[in-house]
């Protein structure tokens, strides 16, 4: 059985074996730059647990799945973000603690990938939701909509948030984007699809 078939990697990308591997420290084995991964393959980053088309690193083991995007890849390894500025984020390659997986404090959802992690407050945060925009457009609003990172830095007097666009209740410690014109705010996650394809294109 071919590398290709056993790994289910790409069938159509541009494949370059003198490229020279190079390390990165989440992954024992050397990686490879490929090209032109289809739109139509299902593959994810192992760091960011997000699609990966366009030019990645792929380990070079045949018996590894494991692929980055080229942003991944070159992803400081300390991040002072606003949402936590007190303290420096460590990005780690791995869940802390030995953990299956770990909980972003930006979105609630879980993660099984890289995180930026402040041992000191226990505090987690994507890759993709540490590199999401001050404002975006939203499909279903026509202002321009600002993320903050909880609903009381909008307005202290606010004691609930409901999200507009699946109507689920919002924790305070949740990041949320909104329009203070039309009172429309979000979950940042109800917002990810729109705004993160743009952050893990190559450089």
């Amino acid at each position: 059985m071919s590398r290709w078939t056993k790994r289910k990697m790409p069938k159509h990308h541009t494949y370059f074996p003198l490229r020279p591997c190079v390390k990165h420290y989440s992954h024992n084995h050397p990686l490879r730059p490929i090209d032109q991964i289809q739109e139509d393959e299902e593959l994810v980053c192992s760091g960011c647990g997000l699609r990966v088309i366009g030019s990645t690193l792929m380990c070079t083991k045949s018996d590894c799945d494991f692929l980055l995007h080229k942003s991944c890849f070159k992803l400081n390894p300390l991040l002072l973000h606003q949402s936590h500025p007190n303290h420096f984020l460590q990005l780690l390659p791995t869940p802390p603690h030995n953990a299956n997986f770990f909980i972003c404090d930006a979105c609630n959802d879980y993660g099984t990938g890289f995180d930026y992690h402040c041992s000191l407050c226990k505090f987690n945060l994507h890759v993709g939701c540490s590199r999401l925009p001050k404002t975006v457009n939203h499909m279903d609003h026509q202002h321009l909509l600002t993320l903050y990172y909880s609903f009381s830095c909008i307005d202290h007097n606010i004691t609930s948030f409901v999200c507009d666009a699946c109507g689920q209740h919002i924790e305070n410690k949740l990041w949320v984007y909104y329009c203070d014109k039309c009172d429309y705010g979000i979950h940042s996650r109800c917002t990810i699809p729109q705004c993160t394809d743009h952050i893990y294109d190559s450089v």
